[in-house]
């Protein structure tokens, strides 16, 4: 135990890190205030240690803090980091991580405050079209209020004015649930995966689905178009198919005796391309103008394809027979690559009383949006707000990814904006108008995974490390 003058013994470097641990949490909703400072001194105290310094707000992950914490002061440094957190949710699930390392039980959740927001920071300024959206949200210097620790007062009676974007967010919100459920109805037990494919979807990124034949993933794709009032098309890609048969080509009309132009299956909206790696690299090629630019050159005469226009790709593990590598132009144009695996039994019963019956639950699938509120999502997403210490910290991870890329992986400034558009699309979908931290980090491993050639796991160990490498 730590003498009563503050010098420590033996292990005293891994004891003067407690402060680290609390100023952490702390810093986990922005600057702490000099009352949370002075709280967290008085706690430091009765566990018998010094205030916080200005070298304990370092910020420092806390698979890296936990385990070097001397056992015996581990409980009373987590009733402390507790105490700090209050209702706060971030705080308390930070709070939370550093339990579950020690193995202690957390803390039952606080009854939470109807007035509580995510910090400022972590949104930063709010754009012009959030002022006065609530409350809290106009005066967050308030001293006295839940933000400096004091009693939280009774809300005024005012009603709160709903925004046009937090109407418009309310709306799409409900018809993104409908068409969730509408595709459970033929995709059993895949719900997260349903919902991230429609994440990318709503941010104009391409799906790229990689997994063993028969898990359904041309099913996923039928469905999801079903549930869309789109048109739908699929190209079945096979080694002996030409890049004409995928663009279209000018046929000659004896009729007319002129050449006229015939429209490939890409000209529609939502396109299936199925086994897209069993076709050559010239063939795959085809598709890297349209996937960009949404429009396809054909004999120097470009032709452009009707909004909303969607590639959803199916393939199969490269070391399947018949397979060639994608190439890294083609890879990099996939905002996000998704496994959807196996389902669990239960599931895989349930996929028997759907399917075992004369009528296919796809065939009785209809549309539940119509295609203008599609487009009106991807329209949407644009307005999600982007604080400027989001954009850096995105900007920050994926320059320390790179200095640590190996050979054969690339991640491009297209990369760059591909997560931070598909963060703004997962807000939308959560019924929010700006983007936090917790939408950046939930999307990157299907974002950054195919430009890493690794799996999730990887991406999020590797981000872990760029940000601890970071905070020192």
């Amino acid at each position: 135990m730590p003498r009563a003058d503050g010098a420590d013994g033996a292990d005293g470097a891994d004891i003067r890190r407690i402060g680290r641990v609390v100023a952490g949490v702390l810093l986990a909703t922005g600057e702490p205030t000099a009352l949370e400072r002075e709280r967290a001194a008085a706690g430091l105290a009765a566990l018998g240690r010094p205030p916080l310094a200005a070298g304990d707000f370092v910020l420092e992950t806390p698979e890296a803090l936990a385990p070097v914490i001397p056992v015996e002061l581990r409980a009373g440094v987590l009733a402390l980091l507790y105490d700090l957190a209050g209702d706060e949710p971030i705080r308390r699930r930070l709070a939370d991580a550093y339990a579950g390392l020690w193995q202690e039980q957390p803390e039952a959740a606080a009854s939470r405050r109807s007035g509580s927001k995510i910090a400022r920071w972590l949104i930063g300024r709010l754009p012009r079209h959030q002022v006065g959206h609530a409350p809290e949200e106009n005066d967050m210097v308030e001293r006295d209020g839940p933000y400096r620790g004091g009693e939280l007062e009774a809300p005024a009676a005012a009603p709160v004015e709903r925004t046009p974007l937090r109407r418009r967010v309310e709306r799409i919100r409900q018809e993104y649930l409908r068409v969730v459920e509408a595709v459970e109805s033929v995709i059993v037990g895949k719900r997260d995966v349903i919902e991230r494919v429609l994440t990318a979807m709503a941010a104009r990124g391409h799906v790229l689905l990689v997994d063993v034949p028969g898990v359904g993933k041309t099913q996923l794709c039928k469905a999801l178009a079903a549930a869309i009032e789109t048109r739908f098309g699929r190209i079945q890609f096979t080694p002996d198919l030409l890049p004409m048969d995928i663009t279209g080509a000018n046929v000659f009309d004896p009729r007319d005796q002129e050449f006229r132009f015939r429209p490939g299956p890409i000209f529609t909206h939502i396109l299936l391309a199925d086994e897209i790696n069993r076709a050559t690299p010239k063939t795959q090629s085809a598709l890297l103008e349209v996937m960009e630019e949404r429009c396809a050159t054909v004999d120097g005469t470009t032709y452009q394809l009707d909004e909303p226009f969607q590639v959803l790709a199916t393939m199969n593990p490269i070391d399947h027979q018949g397979t060639f590598a994608l190439p890294a132009a083609q890879i990099d144009r996939f905002m996000v690559m998704l496994e959807i695996g196996y389902p669990a039994p239960d599931d895989e019963v349930k996929v028997l009383d759907y399917h075992l019956g004369m009528t296919s639950p796809l065939a009785a699938l209809g549309p539940v949006i119509s295609r203008a509120a599609f487009l009106d999502w991807r329209n949407t997403v644009p307005y999600i707000h982007v604080s400027p210490e989001i954009k850096r910290s995105a900007v920050d991870y994926i320059n320390g990814l790179r200095r640590g890329a190996e050979d054969g992986q690339s991640i491009s400034p297209r990369a760059t904006l591909a997560w931070v558009r598909a963060s703004q699309a997962r807000a939308m979908l959560s019924e929010r108008e700006f983007v936090t931290m917790d939408d950046l980090l939930h999307v990157a491993p299907d974002v950054l995974r195919h430009r890493l050639w690794t799996d999730g796991t990887t991406v999020r160990e590797r981000l872990r490390s760029v940000a601890v490498k970071g905070g020192r």
